[in-house]
């Protein structure tokens, strides 16, 4: 088979019948005629001449079966006659039998040796049909069905999981299934991650700039309805993937980087002129500017969150860029609005072969469980590929596209959510490969299909009016549902003094401290808050 970036090399079925041994010719040539002859050039001629004959191999190909002549239909109209069987498995949810079943002996062992199916006719090397065949091909087989991704508007109340055979699990444990509707959160906790920027209340790392462990936690009590996870969530084993569970509260400052919007200052993160602006712009806009630059961004490939997969820091990953643009590509064929499990989009995209590479061939040899010399992920394994760019498109599709608001997400916790890592070396005790694990269906909704370029313009929902704060005539700001909500506090405590758990008093010395910043801040505090109108306020400053 002809290897990535290098061009078939065409065959006639001469050629390719040629390019078996004699005991590889002698069972095809048994398909076509009863006493097949003995040298390989007469065997060669027979197969040539039946499969080189319009109205023999019209018959040959009425007698296929029907997986086999779907293989036959794609590699038809494939430029090259290929049959690739990663794609036609993908799609078709199995592969070609091109042998018969081995016969049963009668002492229970089974023959290896068995006849090959009528398939072999056609793909004489199980890759290619012969060019002279593909032209005879072509003027009958219909061209292969389009992919059709299944999608549904319910989805299942729970989920079995999926421990080893081993484990003392139970076999029949279900958990419920969780839904978020991300649009309106994203739209609430990008302000509120920004002005707990502007609180000097986020620090990152020298290096990679990630949040530490104390700001991730600041986070998720700014966001609307909290990370996806909570901590009772996350797994006891400190070595377990499933120990760390935080998704949005690591996202939201990557991506207020990515988006220039704030940079890291010392120890600390401090917004940058952009983002001071973007405290006064509409949030869905914002966001919209955050997923663009998201996508152009090298500050950290999605991968490097697969923590379990170690040696990441000596191979050469392929552009993640590439990799994102390769994701969205398919994505946009996904229907809005309907939900789609993570199997059918993966599917979807090897499929209709849009998928991409994460590393060079020898270099998945450097990627390991544990252990390099037993733990590499260059051994083959039928789920390498759910192991490599499927986690990628997990962490892209459940720590960025849903953090931003692009997609509505179905999950369940990590552990014992999948079963495709159980082979691999080292993983028997491992609850689950990542912590993107549980995702199990997403849906496009409006803020996604705007952002996605699927639709000209977004409606976005308007927010439930709520009487949570008041501000009185005295300038006391009282919380009438005590506690208030955390980005409420955030934006009180820059302009106001807490003279009780549940009231604040307006500080004329905190508002005119703010500098250049008051307009747009100002505005910001009537947005949120329902106070009154920005001209009753001036009265009040004056």
């Amino acid at each position: 088979m002809a290897r990535a970036g290098q061009t078939h090399e065409t065959r006639t079925a001469e050629q390719e019948f040629n390019r078996l041994t004699i005991d590889g010719l002698r069972p095809l040539v048994a398909l076509l005629a009863p006493n097949p002859p003995k040298k390989k050039g007469d065997l060669v001629a027979v197969l040539t001449r039946a499969m080189t004959d319009p109205d023999r191999v019209r018959a040959l190909y009425d007698q296929l079966d029907r997986i086999t002549q779907l293989a036959v239909r794609e590699a038809t109209h494939d430029p090259n006659g290929h049959y690739s069987r990663t794609r036609f498995v993908a799609k078709y949810g199995r592969e070609v039998a091109w042998h018969e079943p081995a016969p049963e002996r009668k002492s229970g062992w089974y023959d290896q040796r068995s006849d090959p199916t009528h398939a072999a006719l056609f793909f004489p090397n199980y890759d290619y049909l012969p060019t002279n065949v593909r032209a005879i091909l072509l003027k009958f087989v219909p061209a292969p069905d389009p992919f059709q991704i299944r999608t549904s508007t319910e989805l299942p109340a729970e989920r079995a999981l999926v421990w080893p055979s081993w484990s003392e699990k139970p076999s029949n444990e279900t958990v419920p299934i969780r839904v978020r509707e991300t649009a309106r959160e994203a739209e609430a906790d990008l302000p509120a991650v920004l002005r707990l920027i502007d609180a000097g209340k986020i620090r990152v790392t020298d290096k990679k700039h990630v949040p530490t462990e104390a700001t991730r936690k600041a986070i998720t009590g700014v966001l609307a309805g909290g990370d996806f996870y909570t901590a009772e969530d996350a797994d006891e084993q400190r070595d377990d993937p499933a120990h760390d569970v935080t998704i949005k509260a690591f996202a939201w400052p990557m991506l207020v980087q990515a988006a220039g919007l704030a940079e890291k200052r010392g120890d600390a993160l401090k917004l940058t002129a952009a983002g001071r602006d973007a405290l006064n712009k509409p949030p869905a806009d914002l966001l919209d500017k955050v997923w663009a630059a998201w996508q152009k961004t090298h500050l950290i490939d999605e991968f490097a969150r697969i923590d379990v997969i170690k040696g990441q820091g000596r191979v050469d990953f392929t552009s993640v860029a590439t990799r994102r643009k390769a994701v969205l590509n398919v994505l946009k064929d996904c229907p809005s609005g309907e939900w789609v499990a993570i199997e059918d989009f993966w599917r979807l995209m090897r499929g209709t072969g849009r998928g991409f590479s994460l590393v060079g061939e020898r270099d998945a040899w450097e990627l390991y469980l544990f252990e390099q010399e037993y733990g590499s992920l260059g051994y083959d394994d039928t789920h390498t590929w759910e192991q490599l760019q499927g986690r990628f498109i997990l962490a892209f599709l459940f720590e960025i596209a849903a953090t931003v608001g692009l997609l509505d997400v179905a999950f369940i916790p990590p552990q014992g959510a999948r079963d495709d890592f159980r082979g691999r070396w080292g993983a028997d005790d491992l609850s689950c490969f990542s912590r993107y694990d549980g995702l199990l269906f997403f849906r496009i909704n409006p803020l996604g299909a705007w952002c996605l370029g699927l639709v000209e313009k977004y409606q976005p929902v308007a927010p439930q009016k709520t009487d949570t704060l008041r501000i009185l005539a005295n300038l006391d700001v009282v919380a009438t549902r005590p506690p208030a909500a955390a980005a409420d506090r955030l934006t009180l405590e820059r302009f106001a003094d807490e003279t009780s758990p549940a009231v604040w008093k307006l500080s004329a010395a905190k508002i005119m401290g703010r500098n250049n910043f008051v307009q747009h801040t100002l505005y910001e505090v009537i947005r949120r808050l329902q106070f009154v109108d920005r001209v009753r306020l001036q009265k009040r400053r004056s």
